[in-house]
């Protein structure tokens, strides 16, 4: 009949193919495209092809997908689906029996005989795993078609249809099967509990001559397998080392064998593939620290360019956001946006100015804030591929003064000058008395270490003066060269005004007087002022190299 010429399996269990040769290298996402092109190309048959990452909106690579094609043991997966629908709802359990009747038993594909009971859970273990045809004819007619076709238009599978009646196929498109496997990736086919268990069902598939022949030892391939005369077909969820991708690769009008070989090929390109994000960004973020009173929340300006191939749209599949997190020194995750930061449309190329809000740790100190991209599903891009950036964010109590610092432009290592620091006092400050110091930073601008490091005592701010200035000794760093020093002013440690740098040059050590290239300090004082780049943290591990010569000789 033409029931079960064209619509059952021939579930024929053949071993998985050897691989020669060493593993391919791993390409691009353009080398794949490039790659399943020149498979189809030299294929002898018809071939419909669907390949995607779950977690993007649009699929990565099609040929024909919506060519209508006889699903073959295919149309055992939305059997599945309407078996495990009922189980979740409690109409079927995995210990009902069932009983295989002669309308069941097909001439080729069936493994049992009339009037063998099984549970429901034995005849979908045997339906999926091993493709057996008089399992899935007895679920077929308990369950009834136009329940099963019901359910598949209920969840969106719309060019997947059931045959009613032995006149009709079992029919369905590539793009069709794709959405039934990124659904069942997703737990968004029916109930997650429901996914997991088919999705570990399709693990344990015996038929694996096809999408995991050419894949290593080990890797996880939930799939179904389907094959008729002249039609071969496989599709499913192969986990690669980035992540799940949904392929499926439908063939007509081709040797089995030919075909076998194709899908292998197929799944062999797909797992060597390293996928571009569905989005990815270049950012301009603050290279200095952003300066913000503890629990506070500070608008944060950066750049964004649209690093992708797509263009963003404002709302949809296409549209992105921007997320951010706040951890401190040990990495402890301290605090994360709690929605994203709408993009909008944005070309690809193009760039635009954002204001992220970020709210500051209630604790002072320097943390590091990293920006990245998330999808409207809430998928974090950043595990897709999509680059981040970071800049440090300086929670501070309330700053108590902002101050102008003195000191000569030029002296000599070791050498002690005056500091000289006028302030002003701000309204934080109230009326408490405020013990302050001057940390400082010497910092090689060439590779933008800190390599000298101290803190200079200045005195009381008290709180009958709203101006005044400190004079205290400063004894310069011992090293020689041209530096940036950064400096603010600190209470018991805490920042107590924004940090301010300005230039100064280090000479060698002084000699005695009389000496040919004895100098003295050299003025002007400087007024600074200039907010500081960023810097690194920490004491200098070395002396910067050609920077500090060996002492000048005594006469």
């Amino acid at each position: 009949m033409r029931w079960l010429a064209r619509a059952l399996c021939l579930a024929i269990v053949v071993g998985t193919l050897a691989v020669a040769g060493a593993w391919p290298v791993r390409g691009s996402t353009g080398e794949l495209i490039a790659g399943i092109e020149g498979l189809v190309k030299n294929f002898p048959g018809g071939a419909g092809v669907w390949v995607g990452d779950p977690n993007s909106p649009v699929a990565l690579y099609t040929r024909d997908p919506d060519e209508h094609v006889i699903t073959a043991s295919l149309y055992k997966l939305a059997v599945m689906l309407e078996t495990e629908k009922r189980v979740d709802a409690k109409t079927l359990t995995y210990a009902t029996p069932i009983v295989i009747q002669h309308e069941d038993i097909t001439d080729d594909g069936s493994y049992e005989v009339a009037g063998t009971e099984l549970t429901i859970d034995e005849a979908l273990e045997l339906m999926i795993t091993v493709s057996d045809n008089g399992t899935a004819l007895a679920l077929y007619h308990l369950l009834g078609p136009e329940n099963i076709n019901a359910t598949l238009q209920s969840v969106g599978l719309k060019d997947f249809h059931i045959a009613l009646n032995q006149d009709e196929d079992n029919v369905a498109t590539p793009r069709v099967i794709g959405q039934y496997f990124t659904m069942l990736a997703k737990k968004q086919l029916l109930s997650p509990a429901a996914s997991d268990r088919m999705t570990a069902r399709l693990q344990r598939q015996k038929i694996n001559d096809r999408l995991p022949a050419q894949l290593p030892e080990g890797v996880v391939v939930a799939h179904k397998t389907g094959n008729l005369a002249g039609i071969t077909h496989d599709a499913g969820i192969i986990n690669t080392t980035s992540g799940p991708r949904v392929v499926v690769a439908m063939t007509w009008d081709v040797e089995e064998e030919a075909a076998n070989q194709f899908i292998a090929n197929v799944g062999s390109l797909v797992y060597s593939a390293i996928l571009e994000p569905p989005a990815s960004a270049r950012y301009i973020v603050p290279k200095r620290p952003v300066y913000v009173d503890a629990s506070a929340t500070v608008p944060v300006e950066l750049q964004i360019t649209n690093a992708g191939a797509r263009p963003w749209t404002a709302t949809g599949d296409g549209s992105v956001g921007l997320i951010w997190e706040v951890r401190d020194a040990k990495n402890a995750l301290i605090g994360a946006a709690k929605s994203p930061t709408e993009l909008g449309v944005l070309g690809a190329a193009q760039s635009k100015r954002v204001a992220v809000p970020v709210i500051a740790p209630t604790l002072p100190g320097d943390y590091k804030v990293t920006v990245g991209l998330v999808d409207p599903r809430g998928t974090v891009l950043a595990n897709l591929g999509a680059a981040t950036a970071a800049f440090t964010l300086r929670s501070h109590l309330p700053f108590v003064a902002t101050t102008q610092v003195q000191l000569p432009k030029v002296m000599h290592r070791s050498e002690t000058s005056l500091l000289i620091v006028q302030y002003s006092k701000l309204s934080a400050a109230g009326n408490t008395v405020h013990s302050l110091a001057l940390s400082w930073r010497a910092v090689d601008e060439t590779t933008n270490r800190v390599v000298a490091q101290g803190t200079t005592l200045l005195g009381n701010l008290l709180p009958q003066n709203s101006t005044g200035t400190f004079f205290a000794p400063f004894a310069a760093p011992a090293i020689r060269g041209s530096y940036r020093l950064d400096f603010e002013l600190r209470e018991r440690g805490n920042f107590a005004s924004e940090t301010q740098s300005t230039k100064i040059e280090l000479l060698a050590a002084r000699s005695f007087p009389g000496d040919r290239d004895s100098q003295p300090a050299v003025g002007p004082f400087f007024g600074s002022g200039q907010p500081a780049p960023a810097r690194p943290s920490g004491r200098p591990t070395a002396t910067p190299k050609g920077k500090t010569p060996a002492p000048t000789p005594r006469r």
